[in-house]
């Protein structure tokens, strides 16, 4: 189903790290170097994230356009 989409399948992989990354975060707080870098690869990965979501926006609404029948 998501063959032909590979920004959605972008999307919900990075949705998955960022959702490992959050997980992760509580149990490393006690270590400050490692919640600093864990900090900034999580805003790393929220920005590559907005960015893929927007790239499957555009890609539904192609797909959406192209299935229209012309006259």
């Amino acid at each position: 189903m998501l063959k032909n989409y590979p920004a959605t399948q972008l999307f919900l992989l990075s949705s998955l790290i960022l959702m490992i990354l959050l997980l992760i975060t509580p149990l490393v707080r006690e270590w400050y170097i490692f919640a600093a870098v864990l900090g900034s690869l999580k805003f790393v990965v929220k920005v590559i994230c907005g960015f893929f979501l927007f790239f499957t926006v555009i890609d539904i609404i192609d797909g959406t356009q192209l299935r229209k029948p012309k006259h």
